[in-house]
Parts: structure tokens; C-alpha cells; sequence
């Protein structure tokens, strides 16, 4: 009898030992399934208006508009904080022209441009808008340009390069700022103010304000 009730505890003690096991796997396996998940990043395809001007260091300022489209790239750089690097390339039109009297002059261009952001994206509670708001550098290259000038009083009229003898700069470096809203993941709205570093051309130096819409997958 004393047999019986031995195996018998020995048998009650073994299956504990068991369901104790089983339960600590499938614990670990319930943890490593709670992970958080992976911040993701996302990309954007949109056009831009830029109400610019030109700021001489003496005198007063210019005002030109321009167009752009853009391509750009958000990546996340932690998993733990919404802060994400982006960066971007777009193609630039910008155009001026003033009259005088019986003269009239025009100059337009068109640049490259790459953008380099930092983002900190927050997302309004129970719904699909994010906001966005970054800070960052832009390179432009100015790849080609001509400026024209009209004399009707005595029927004479020119162009010249742009950016020929050292009229305007080839490459300009800046800073700018903005703040984006996604809706849903699938399209965006965005401002944005800036200034470039080094000059446009002698003593003149560019500032742009710009506001884009466009798509976001």
C-alpha cells in the first residue's frame, strides 16, 4: 500500500513538473510575441509653390516665384522615439522679371536641389493625422539660366547666361524649417521658411517660403 501511494505522489509531482515547463515556454513565447512594433518610415511625392526674394546687403529686396516637384524618403532612426532622417531630390523653376520705362527684363532658372531633414513625427491621438515638424539643410544646384532684356523705345533686345562670368552661383547651400501633415498615410500639406547660406550672386542672398501638398505611400 505504502508502494502505491509512493508512485502515486511520484506521478502527481512529475505531471506538476511538466505543467510548470510547459507553462514558463509558453510564457517566454507570449513574451517575444509582445514586442512593440518597428517604427517605419515612409516616402512622399509632392509639388511645391515658393514665394522667394532676393536680399541685397544694400537696398531692397526682389521678389520672384518659383515651382518645384519633389521625391523624398523618411527613415526611422530609432525604435523608441519617432525621430526619423529624410531625404529628398527635386527639380526647380524660378522666374523674374521687372519693367522700366520701355525696358523690360526677365531672368529664369533651374535647379536641383537635395534636401536633408530631421523629423519629429507626432500623431494626434484617436485619429490618422501625423505632424510633423523638421528642421534641415538644402544643397541646390543651379543648372541652367538666362536672363533677357527688352528695349522697345529703341527696338533692341539680348540675352546672356545667368550664370555665365560670375553673374549668379552655381551652388548654394541653406537652412530651412516646416512642419508637415499626413493624413491617413496617403497624402500630405506643408510649410516651410528658409534662407541660403552664401550668396546668389554678388552681395545678394536668397530667401524662400514654400507650401507643398502631395502624396504619401
Amino acid at each position: 500500500m505504502r508502494k502505491v501511494l509512493i508512485l502515486a505522489l511520484m506521478a502527481i509531482c512529475a505531471v506538476n513538473v511538466q505543467a510548470q515547463i510547459v507553462s514558463s515556454r509558453s510564457s517566454m513565447r507570449t513574451v517575444e510575441t509582445i514586442e512593440e512594433p518597428k517604427l517605419s518610415g515612409w516616402s512622399t511625392l509632392g509639388v511645391e509653390y515658393l514665394p522667394s526674394s532676393a536680399n541685397p546687403s544694400h537696398g531692397e529686396s526682389e521678389s520672384y516665384n518659383a515651382f518645384a516637384v519633389n521625391y523624398s524618403q523618411a527613415i526611422s532612426l530609432t525604435n523608441s522615439i519617432p525621430l526619423y532622417l529624410e531625404w529628398g531630390i527635386g527639380g526647380q523653376y524660378s522666374f523674374w522679371n521687372d519693367e522700366y520705362y520701355d525696358e523690360k527684363m526677365t531672368q529664369h532658372w533651374v535647379s536641383l536641389k537635395v534636401p536633408v531633414n530631421l523629423i519629429y513625427d507626432f500623431q494626434i491621438p484617436n485619429t490618422n493625422i501625423n505632424i510633423d515638424p523638421y528642421v534641415g539643410l538644402q544643397f541646390r544646384g543651379n543648372v541652367w539660366g538666362e536672363a533677357k532684356w527688352e528695349d522697345t523705345y529703341y527696338d533692341e533686345s539680348g540675352s546672356e547666361d545667368l550664370f555665365g562670368e560670375d553673374m549668379c552661383k552655381r551652388f548654394q547651400v541653406g537652412w530651412h524649417l516646416g512642419v508637415k501633415a499626413r493624413f491617413n498615410n496617403a497624402f500630405f500639406v506643408g510649410v516651410q521658411y528658409g534662407s541660403d547660406f552664401n550668396e546668389f550672386s554678388e552681395e545678394v542672398k536668397v530667401s524662400e517660403f514654400s507650401v507643398s501638398a502631395g502624396l504619401v505611400f
